[in-house]
């Protein structure tokens, strides 16, 4: 997870402000939750915004940083938008964040791994879908008077440099919690590396295998010039798994050209 920066005033596509408007107005119309989930399935126009979402990402997952090659990626309500879950079982009593539904600000780039629900027989195994758990629940927003800053999410958020700074990455491929066991800090931590299958689906191996070959390059001392290249391009925020990258390549520290690039 690397922190996803949007500078305000956000550079919108052009027609979004419209369309928002537009679906605002309908969805404070419908009284019901039937009539919200009816609507709001019929109008998913929050896929306007996923071209802008990805370029803001260096097309990647804002979660997982992961690219997606071979599928679309999937704009996630960060709070969801038609009930919620926590721990897998219904939230009763709530409908979900549906006042949030075309907010840009409530929207995350996911890969469908991140978001989608995998499933054993009986179980769901991880992908975030509509959990979303927070530390207590009479600080939860029931309507759009409430107050979101008053809720403490279990989720991390990749739109938090906070929440991204509780993630480490180790030259194992893994993603680790940084804060000490038994706080709050690292139970949401280790929260979002499990839901989110930071570490599943042969993850790690493939970061590892990765860095095995950028690690030989730099002990080679070759070629310097297309060494530092191939460094440069891993470390670029727009290539997958950048923050790991940084975190292995600074294991390289001791060298002086290395501690320039970083």
């Amino acid at each position: 997870m690397r922190y996803i920066f949007i500078a305000l005033p956000p550079y919108l596509p052009a027609r979004w402000h419209k369309i928002h408007s537009a679906r605002i107005a309908a969805l404070d119309a419908l009284q019901t939750q039937e009539e919200r989930s009816i609507y709001l399935n019929k109008h998913c126009s929050w896929v306007n915004l996923k071209k802008w979402l990805s370029q803001a990402s260096g097309d990647k997952c804002w979660y997982c940083e992961a690219k997606s090659s071979r599928a679309p990626f999937d704009v996630d309500h960060f709070r969801p938008k038609l009930g919620i879950t926590v721990n897998g079982v219904d939230l009763s009593g709530h409908n979900g964040y549906y006042w949030l539904a075309y907010e840009w600000w409530n929207f995350r780039l996911s890969c469908q791994r991140c978001n989608r629900p995998e499933k054993d027989d009986i179980h769901v195994l991880r992908g975030k879908a509509n959990e979303f758990p927070v530390r207590d629940e009479t600080s939860r927003c029931q309507n759009f008077e409430g107050a979101l800053n008053n809720e403490s999410p279990m989720l991390l958020d990749p739109c938090v440099q906070s929440d991204c700074d509780l993630l480490a990455h180790g030259i194992d491929g893994e993603v680790k919690p940084t804060a000490n066991p038994g706080t709050w800090e690292y139970q949401r931590a280790d929260y979002a590396i499990s839901q989110l299958g930071l570490n599943a689906w042969n993850c790690p191996e493939i970061k590892r295998k990765q860095w095995s070959t950028l690690d030989i390059l730099i002990r080679s001392k070759i070629n310097r010039s297309e060494i530092v290249r191939k460094l440069q391009e891993h470390l670029s925020c727009d290539h997958e798994y950048s923050s790991f990258f940084r975190s292995a390549i600074g294991t390289h520290r001791d060298k002086a050209w290395i501690e320039a690039l970083l």
